[in-house]
């Protein structure tokens, strides 16, 4: 597979604030049995589709978070396409959890929503199901939008290694 060299840089840390706030919006819905977390997380991942910018978990992270120092950037060279491509899957999966429970489907919509967290926690432990789809998608010769394949030697999906010590990173 060719793979491409880099120099777009992604805040992999804000990429973790997005996925655990992500995650605590989807069990906060389960434990309170409210299916109107879900629809705001969904709302939340059509912003980021729209603009990662208009995401307000990453809004925090930038304009808290990072400037009063309780966390640091971790840039890294990768492709937000990929990311996006995997808020783009977790719109999709959210708005049909949202569906089946409207149409007295519960347990399969909250099965749906269980699925987008456990996949969340192997994107928090390096893995990203929906950044995986989006190389596979490349791989497969589509171009436009999944013109972008893996950087480096990673493993399709893979979290992209740390730069070297000194590096210039942002």
């Amino acid at each position: 597979m060719h793979r491409q060299k880099s120099n777009r840089m992604v805040d992999q840390n804000e990429l973790r604030v997005m996925q655990i706030c992500v995650m605590m919006m989807l069990i906060s819905g389960y434990v309170t049995d409210r299916w109107e977390f879900i629809a705001a997380q969904v709302a939340i991942f059509l912003l980021t589709i729209i603009s990662l910018a208009l995401n307000p978990f990453i809004a925090a992270y930038r304009s808290l978070l990072r400037p009063t120092g309780i966390m640091q950037a971790d840039w890294r060279n990768d492709n937000m396409e990929a990311h996006r491509f995997a808020s783009m899957i977790g719109f999709s999966v959210s708005t049909a959890a949202i569906i089946f429970m409207y149409n007295g489907h519960s347990t399969v919509g909250w099965w749906l929503v269980l699925l987008i967290v456990v996949f969340g926690v192997f994107a928090l432990a390096g893995w990203c199901a929906g950044c995986f789809s989006y190389y596979m998608i490349n791989k497969s010769g589509i171009k436009g939008f999944f013109k972008h394949a893996p950087i480096g030697n990673n493993f399709p999906g893979s979290r992209p290694p740390k730069l070297p010590e000194g590096t210039d990173n942002g």
